[in-house]
């Protein structure tokens, strides 16, 4: 997915992707494949990407797959923006709701193909 914030923001302030991948001790390279979401951002980037950019976490933070990742930080609602989470509490739960199912399909998927190839070898 698209980090569209991280770049609109990003080219407000005139940063070029060489300028900020080399504050993040990166290759350009490999700060493009972050921004075209190739690659994960972690939870260190972002908040030095935010520090960089002069912004707060929620005006360039664009979760990966569409998941909100929730730690104990923002589980009380203090994420840069007090309301986000309230705000969207029903979207980020159907959303982590999906997303379980879909781990749960796969889960049981590797497990009957777990059992096939122990028959195989057996």
């Amino acid at each position: 997915m698209i980090k569209q914030k991280l770049i609109e923001k990003r080219k407000e302030r005139n940063f070029s992707q060489a300028e900020i991948a080399q504050q993040l001790g990166i290759t350009q390279s490999q700060y493009n494949r972050r921004e075209n979401g190739l690659v994960k951002i972690s939870k260190k980037e972002w908040d030095l990407l935010a520090k960089l950019l002069n912004v707060s976490l929620d005006e360039i933070y664009e979760p990966q797959d569409g998941v909100y990742i929730i730690n104990n930080e923002n589980a009380n609602g203090n994420f840069g923006n007090h309301n986000i989470y309230q705000a969207h509490s029903d979207f980020a739960l159907d959303t982590m709701k999906k997303y379980i199912e879909k781990l749960e399909q796969e889960n049981s998927a590797l497990l009957k193909e777990n059992e096939q190839l122990r028959k195989i070898n057996d």
